[in-house]
């Protein structure tokens, strides 16, 4: 009975405490939620690390791809994962990075949640885990290093709570999105779940570099000029009429129902980016394939044809009936608010069309949401200013040619679009240049070849306002670039190697070690191996450059490198000067000062 009793607690330990495995950089252990689970019970995973003093690892959405991210998976082949659950990252300015970083520090905890696969029997069964992470320090960075373990999850009957403090630290009802997708099958040898593609990311990165306030503040500009489409002009003085009859010259109750004309708009748009969110990932993981970039980008090309009056959007005649109904009151003006968006089709579906697919890139719900009822705040604000000033309707530009050139710059837009939707498949030096010639054709021919509304001089002066600027827009992005001058390496990949060039060249040397997943190497290429003072001094120099993506244990060994990026200096027969030994980023000036030590060194 003892026997027994000890291999069940010795079960349960396993079982419920896993794995706990040890780095020189962290620590974890695995835990289940439960002593047991029924074949039909959602098992919760949970792995606590403890990233030791000094260190931190990347978050699971890098700052960039020269980061290596943290990662969780699984190739479980008896369960299904539904979704992995990370911590909150925490942003940190280190000293070889110009902008903040994500990271994890301290302890946290990665949750998974997976369903047994169906018909699973009773059993005890084993799920590897595989811990992915790179390390570094406020200086270098650590090779990445990949753990395995196993946790023991026993399938009868549905077992007792267990573990809940740690379980506790874990929000389960906000998935990780992007970067760590739901793996729904089994995963093959080696196989690990598909991320993102990086263009798709194109736009979250840029309201992260350029500001959300300014994405914002674009589309609340788009949503304005959407009301100087032939669809809508028109009809403002009618609606705003309508207002004013409603409301028997009561200003406030007249703008009252221009504001719930707004909001019957704000509804419609924003569900609709609710929406295009919501399938976001469809469109995400669909605009991996070159077809499908290629079949958006005609999209855009044919919605602006739309545009160039080609062809035309039409609304089911019952709908347009619909939306002609009088209505009374503030219902009334909320019914014909959700009902604009469809009944201007005809001019703003294009637009509504490009911005759906804008979002769905974003994948985020309440980003979805938000955008599309800033959209629809730029439509439905000026109703509630006009209906205001109802007696300012007489001096609205009356609906003209202009208008239709307003449609025009909405289909040169599209088409500039539809170039940027094919960027990943351009090669670079061409799509810098057809890019930028786009833009400036696009500005060439609304000042030559647009002749619509010539007459309407204030639009006119607009209009060529926004010409010339995009004329010079397109001519900077086209600027040529001065060709940077940077250290001249020699790259060898053997101790051998290097001691032969030591031999022949006889002079100071400088020798550095670098790797790909390296984030501070980088920053040395970007900033300190390009200064004029650096570069001037290492012509005087053996200049040995030493790739370590991929481990080289004789190099490392050889020239004790533990951690990078290391830069090392000797004098000309070989010997290392080993207090100029860099060790992490390190600036420009400060760089110079120790080639300029060594070069003095005799």
């Amino acid at each position: 009975m003892r026997k027994k009793s000890l291999l069940f607690l010795l079960f349960l330990f396993f079982s419920l405490n896993l794995y706990a495995q040890e780095t020189e950089h962290l620590s974890y252990k695995v835990f289940s939620d439960r002593e047991s689970y029924s074949s039909a019970d959602t098992v919760k995973i949970a792995l606590k690390i403890k990233i030791k003093e000094k260190y931190h690892i990347n978050s699971v959405s890098p700052a960039d791809d020269s980061f290596i991210k943290t990662e969780l998976l699984s190739t479980a082949a008896d369960f299904n994962i539904i979704n992995f659950y990370y911590p909150a990252h925490k942003m940190y300015k280190f000293a070889f990075s110009s902008t903040e970083i994500p990271v994890y520090e301290g302890e946290l905890v990665i949750g998974v949640t997976m369903l047994p696969k169906k018909d699973l029997k009773d059993g005890t069964y084993s799920i590897p885990l595989e811990l992915s992470y790179q390390a570094c320090d406020n200086a270098a960075c650590y090779p990445p290093k990949s753990l395995k373990s196993d946790i023991k999850i026993n399938i009868s009957k549905k077992g007792a709570d267990a573990n809940k403090d740690v379980f506790a630290k874990i929000d389960f009802s906000k998935p990780t999105k992007s970067d760590v997708p739901p793996v729904k099958e089994t995963m093959k040898e080696n196989q690990r779940p598909e991320g993102q593609n990086p263009d798709e990311e194109k736009v979250s990165k840029f309201i992260e570099e350029k500001g959300l306030f300014l994405g914002i503040l674009v589309i609340f500009v788009w949503g304005l000029a959407l009301n100087l489409t032939p669809c809508i002009y028109p009809l403002i003085p009618i609606t705003i009429s309508y207002f004013g009859s409603q409301s028997s010259g009561n200003r406030f109750q007249s703008i009252m129902m221009g504001v719930f004309y707004a909001i019957g708009m704000g509804v419609t748009y924003s569900l609709l980016g609710l929406f295009a969110a919501l399938t976001g990932s469809i469109l995400g993981t669909a605009l991996q394939s070159p077809i499908v970039i290629v079949v958006i980008a005609l999209i855009f090309v044919a919605l602006s044809t739309s545009m160039f009056g080609l062809w035309e959007i039409r609304v089911p005649q019952k709908l347009a009936l619909e939306g002609n109904k009088n209505r009374k009151g503030f219902i009334g003006s909320l019914m014909m608010g959700l009902l604009v968006g469809f009944i201007a089709a005809p001019c703003i579906g294009p637009i509504v069309l490009s911005l759906l697919v804008y979002v769905g890139k974003l994948g985020s719900p309440l980003m979805g949401f938000f955008l599309f009822f800033v959209l629809s705040l730029g439509l439905g604000v000026p109703y509630i200013f006009l209906a205001a000033f109802s007696s300012s309707i007489s001096k609205l530009p009356r609906s003209g040619e202009w208008m239709i050139s307003v449609k025009i710059i909405f289909g040169l837009v599209l088409v500039i679009m539809a170039l940027n939707t094919l960027a990943p498949l351009i090669p670079e030096n061409i799509y810098n240049v057809v890019f930028p010639l786009s833009i400036i054709l696009s500005g060439v021919y609304l000042i030559i070849f647009d002749n619509k509304g010539l007459n309407a001089k204030g639009y006119t002066k607009v209009k060529y306002a926004i010409a010339i600027a995009g004329i010079v827009f397109g001519v900077w992005l086209i600027k040529p670039e001065s060709k940077t001058v940077e250290v001249e390496w020699k790259k060898l990949t053997s101790v051998e190697q290097i001691e032969n060039s030591i031999k022949a060249d006889k002079k100071p040397i400088m020798i550095d070690f670098y790797a790909d997943w390296c984030a501070q190497c980088k920053e040395l290429d970007k900033y300190t191996y390009v200064d004029g003072k650096v570069v001037d001094l290492s012509k005087s120099m053996n200049n040995i450059k030493i790739d370590l993506t991929k481990e080289n244990s004789d190099i490392s060994s050889k020239y004790a490198i533990k951690g990078l990026p290391v830069v090392i200096f000797m004098k000309a027969n070989g010997e290392e000067i080993k207090e100029l030994r860099v060790t992490g980023f390190l600036k420009p000036e400060e760089f110079s000062e120790r080639i300029q030590k060594l070069l003095n060194a005799k």
